[in-house]
């Protein structure tokens, strides 16, 4: 099929942007990389009568790395996130997400704003933003405003972002320095989405100890989740693989897991233990036994 009619906006600055979003409202839609959008226009599943271009903003594509904070425009491709040595050093975990989204072609057009604005339930980068405890910046013509991660997404394809807004950006605070990172997903093949992902950031003192931790998955819980109940359990702590094992265990029993006719609840829910499992053993630097998964 082919998209249905629509108005083409062509923007180079943000005020253009903000102005057209405004003028246009709920009838507009916002092309940034197009990956997901344009399919979803082709299928008709989205019918915007106005698609609003916004690829020469070049304000909204940076890297970013200041201190204790990561910023990343909303326009900046996921390919720059995984070439980005900055961002490999001072934020692992983002650098390794990024290499699951789809494939280096996808990567080379998709960005950062587009998958946070879909909040597809199996995306990476909302996942990782979510357990970083990342905050989200919006902008209007009435305005600019920021929200932590978990006021943004709300749901699966569900966000608070207002008709008339756009993403900016990014800001996650990093992780200290000593951290270890592991990003762990599932999928039918390579590049798809995932069917159950974990993601998790640990840092150990001399004496082995977990002075540092966050955790979080998705896949069947609608938006990602952060797992707040088993970093606290985790800290002060020294790690064997018993302990992860029961940790991955007991944080994922407690969660609301949807299932559907290619996967069963249950099913998730033994994939989502799998992967935080083996994501917490890797960040921590302890040998997992996966058999030993209940």
């Amino acid at each position: 099929m082919k998209p249905a009619a629509f108005k083409y906006v062509d923007v180079a600055e943000e005020g253009a942007l903000a102005a057209a979003l405004a003028e246009n409202g709920d009838e507009a839609r916002v092309l940034a990389g197009g990956q997901s959008l344009v399919p979803m226009m082709n299928f008709r599943i989205v019918l915007p009568a106005v698609l609003i271009d916004i690829n020469r903003v070049d304000t909204l594509s940076y890297i970013d790395v200041g201190g204790e904070t990561l910023k990343v425009g909303a326009l900046t491709r996921h390919a720059m996130l995984e070439d980005s040595t900055e961002v490999s050093q001072r934020c692992p975990l983002l650098a390794k997400a990024v290499r699951y989204v789809a494939h280096r072609a996808v990567r080379n057009r998709g960005t950062t704003g587009g998958s946070l604005a879909l909040a597809y339930p199996g995306a990476e980068i909302p996942l990782v933003c979510m357990t970083l405890a990342a905050d989200v910046r919006l902008n209007s013509s009435r305005g600019e405003r920021s929200l932590p991660m978990h006021a943004f997404l709300t749901g699966a394809l569900d966000t608070t972002l207002e008709v008339d807004e756009y993403i900016r950006g990014i800001e996650i605070r990093l992780p200290p320095a000593h951290c270890a990172a592991s990003f762990v997903e599932t999928s039918r093949r390579h590049g798809d989405f995932a069917i159950a992902a974990a993601a998790a950031v640990v840092g150990r003192d001399a004496t082995g100890q977990v002075n540092y931790v966050r955790a979080g998955v998705s896949g069947g819980t609608g938006a990602p989740i952060r797992l707040t109940a088993l970093e606290g359990r985790l800290d002060k702590q020294s790690p064997t693989d018993a302990m992860l094992n029961e940790a991955a265990h007991e944080a994922v029993a407690d969660l609301e897991v949807f299932g559907d006719h290619h996967y069963p609840g249950d099913y998730r829910r033994h994939l989502l233990r799998v992967v935080l499992y083996r994501a917490l053993g890797e960040a921590a630097g302890i040998e997992t036994k996966v058999r030993h998964v209940r």
